[in-house]
């Protein structure tokens, strides 16, 4: 661990700091900026204009003081003019030397050659006067490290009594290390004059002065008790491995002046800048800084403008803008050569000799030589890593589909869509990167999205994927701390879902095998599905089919001799839909499967063998003919103006119209009215369903119409819960037929809706008739 001390003997030191590049072990390069008084007593430091270069003084010298060879490092030290302020009086000196020393870990100190004499500092108000001054580095070559470094100090802060100062050190760091600021401590504090000296210049400003150690920042106040003139300050710099700040790899100094002025306004003059720009290397920067007059000033003119520049920037004033102006411009013309970020840093003076917070900025020089936003191109989506997969037929049942990006995104602020859209750009699903509960951006994998895959696309048809620009950002910080966004554009891309695998069905000897791929059902859950016979359910032993096997004689299956060497074998796999109330027998809900399986048996087997017995007597056969005297017919709307003949074809909830007629010029009525399964399962399912009842509807549909000696009802359709081969409804009417004009009639008591009233016995002139006909669903 290395120490670097710096001591100067007269009145005329401002200020300083050193640093240090490694490069090798034991080897490193040390830098050093120096402030002396602007004064022609003082030739050694005294800057004609930026560029001289000068020697200073013999009394100083850069040593190793623990070393054992080599002690002298570099006496007197080289310099050379960086910047010069005639209004401050002061000029800032930089250089440089190479030096091998004969450890790794060693002290470094620029001293006095003699012991430290009067009146090495300025009168200090906080210190006094006399006092010696120190510049301390630590430096350690084991580890790989770059110290860090303070190139935007300026040497001298002036600040009004009663008013405040902000300082930005804006330290650096070659290794991109965090940085941390501190005040020196007695260990970092220049040796007294003497045994009796010791009060040394070291640590803060003032009681009121605050330094904010991460952001190395110090906000220096004057209380009513600190006096006008001068007051030193000793700021130590460290690098750290990382932000815990736990053991400093390296530690520099950086010492400096205030200035404080009378009383008077704190508005000092304005300053603007360029506060960060990226150049390449090789390349030239231009730009300018401009001083102003600010509201609330006390002042009319710009004096002078000050910078901490690094070596090799100069500044100069504009034409026409020169100083004693209200508006003060400067030209500033840098061309590094060498990577890494140039800090420097600007305040100015007006005729009360006032400043204002300095303000600075950033260089980086980068190899590549654009500014970073430009070289960070906007997330390319990559559709043969999505999924679908681009071109590809997806047969997955994947919960949540992919987009993936070729580097991390996050969600964008503004709206942005995925659209599924058919080959003819119907859209059938869409997903809103806005919606944190449906699109996912997972942290897991930041160069992924994930949302639903969308439900109801048919196989054998072909898909768009359509997402829109903007849907992935991504979103950095720039080196000059600027916050910047890419945005991806816009990209589509197809795939096709496969025909699903159809059902199988296998006719054994003795049994019926079926294989339904769940696709083929949407997934509906196996236990609501069956076969005529609801106790027959269909299994779920297989992750991609629903299966069921059963007898030819079970679960309901309806036997047809198709000819005489064929038998056909009819069974049908459905689901229930809801009732039209709990328990009844049918329904106004459409079956979501229907699925008929025919198993068609040929030959001989026991499948297909048929007998008649015979009978121990020969039936015998008797024939006659008869008429109803009543019958039921359906009509196409309320108008009753034309039938329909044979079995109508009906949709679910659809107003049947119906009317029961006589066939003589007899007053008609109806008893009541039920509905059965034309075709049934054979099974114990197989239930009637009563919907008018003692002249009443008892289904809440049924409406009765006026019609003289008919009797009028119309009803909303229903179909079957269970049924055989088809939905065939067949209904059913129990009918009176009176003497017309019979006012005390059961037809009448039926038409007026005394429903209730008990039934009485038919009379001579009234009479009960059967009638039906069907419909199908």
């Amino acid at each position: 661990m290395a120490f670097m001390v710096a001591e100067v003997y007269a009145t005329h030191y401002r200020g300083g700091t050193f640093y240090y590049k490694r490069l090798g072990k034991a080897k490193i390069r040390v830098f050093w900026r120096l402030s002396f008084q602007l004064i022609n007593y003082y030739p050694e430091y005294y800057c004609n204009e930026v560029g001289d270069n000068l020697i200073a003084e013999n009394l100083l010298a850069l040593t190793c003081i623990d070393c054992g060879t080599n002690t002298t490092i570099l006496t007197p030290l080289k310099l050379k003019c960086t910047s010069i302020s005639q209004e401050m009086g002061w000029s800032l000196l930089d250089g440089q030397v190479d030096y091998m020393a004969d450890r790794k870990e060693f002290t470094m100190a620029f001293k006095t050659i003699d012991t430290c004499t009067d009146s090495s500092w300025i009168k200090l108000e906080n210190y006094g006067a006399g006092k010696c001054w120190s510049l301390l580095t630590k430096v350690d070559t084991s580890i790989k490290n770059d110290s860090p470094q303070v190139q935007a100090g300026l040497p001298v802060y002036r600040v009004r009594h009663g008013c405040k100062r902000l300082i930005d050190l804006n330290p650096t760091d070659g290794d991109g290390d965090p940085t941390k600021c501190r005040w020196a401590n007695d260990d970092e504090c220049p040796e007294g004059r003497d045994s009796n000296d010791v009060n040394r210049v070291c640590g803060r400003a003032t009681s009121l002065t605050k330094l904010y150690q991460e952001e190395c920042k110090i906000e220096f106040i004057t209380g009513e008790d600190d006096l006008q003139g001068w007051y030193g300050a000793s700021v130590m710099i460290e690098d750290f491995p990382d932000k815990t700040y736990r053991k400093a790899k390296s530690t520099v100094p950086f010492q400096f002046l205030l200035d404080v002025t009378a009383p008077g306004s704190c508005v000092g003059p304005k300053i603007d800048l360029e506060e960060c720009s990226v150049i390449a290397p090789g390349e030239t920067w231009d730009s300018e800084v401009t001083a102003s007059i600010q509201k609330g000033s006390d002042a009319s003119i710009i004096t002078e403008i000050q910078g901490s520049y690094p070596s090799g920037m100069t500044m100069s004033y504009v034409k026409g803008s020169e100083p004693r102006k209200k508006v003060v411009k400067a030209k500033l013309s840098f061309t590094p050569e060498t990577e890494g970020t140039y800090v420097f840093s600007f305040t100015a003076t007006d005729e009360n000799g006032v400043q204002n917070d300095p303000k600075s900025g950033r260089l980086i020089v980068s190899a590549d030589g654009l500014p970073f936003e430009q070289q960070v191109s906007p997330p390319v989506i990559l559709p043969e890593q999505s999924t679908p997969v681009v071109n590809s037929e997806y047969e997955g049942t994947d919960a949540f589909w992919k987009i993936k990006f070729d580097s991390p995104v996050t969600r964008p602020k503004t709206k942005a869509l995925i659209k599924i859209q058919d080959m003819q750009g119907d859209v059938v699903a869409k997903y809103n990167a806005l919606d944190n509960d449906v699109v996912r951006f997972p942290d897991s994998d930041p160069t992924i999205v994930q949302y639903p895959a969308p439900s109801g696309l048919e196989g054998g048809k072909g898909y768009v994927v359509f997402v829109e620009s903007g849907f992935g950002e991504r979103v950095w910080t720039t080196p000059c701390g600027r916050s910047a966004k890419a945005v991806s554009d816009t990209a589509m891309y197809n795939f096709k879902i496969p025909k699903p695998p159809e059902p199988e069905v296998e006719c054994g000897d003795s049994y019926i095998k079926v294989s339904i791929p769940k696709t083929y059902v949407n997934n509906i859950p196996a236990s609501e599905l069956h076969l005529h016979d609801t106790r027959c359910k269909i299994e779920d032993n297989d992750p991609m089919y629903y299966q069921i096997e059963f007898g030819y004689d079970e679960c309901g299956t309806i036997i047809k001799r198709s000819s005489k060497s064929k038998t056909k074998f009819f069974n049908t796999i459905r689901d229930d839909p809801k009732p039209i109330f709990t328990g009844a027998p049918v329904t106004r809900a459409k079956h979501k499967i229907e699925m008929q399986i025919i198993c068609e048996m040929r030959g001989v087997g026991v499948n297909d063998v048929f007998f008649k017995p015979v009978a121990a007597v020969n039936p015998e056969k008797y024939k006659a003919t008869g008429e109803f005297k009543t019958y039921l017919k359906m009509y196409e709307d309320s108008s009753y103006n034309k039938d329909i003949t044979g079995t109508a074809s009906v949709e679910l909830k659809e107003t049947l119209y119906f009317s029961a007629k006589s066939t003589s010029s007899k007053d008609v009525a109806i008893e009541s009215c039920r509905a059965m399964a034309k075709f049934g399962t054979c099974t114990e399912n197989d239930k009637k369903y009563t919907f008018i009842e003692n002249g009443c509807g008892v289904d809440s549909s049924v409406s009765f119409i006026p019609s003289g000696l008919d009797h009028r009802f119309s009803i909303k359709s229903f179909g079957f819960l269970q049924y055989g081969l088809t939905n065939e409804v067949f209904v059913k009417c129990k009918m009176v037929s009176c003497k017309p004009g019979a006012s005390s009639s059961r037809c009448a008591d039926l038409k007026r809706g005394n429903c209730s009233r008990r039934r009485r016995s038919i009379g001579n002139f009234e009479e009960e008739s059967d009638t039906f006909m069907t419909f199908r669903m």
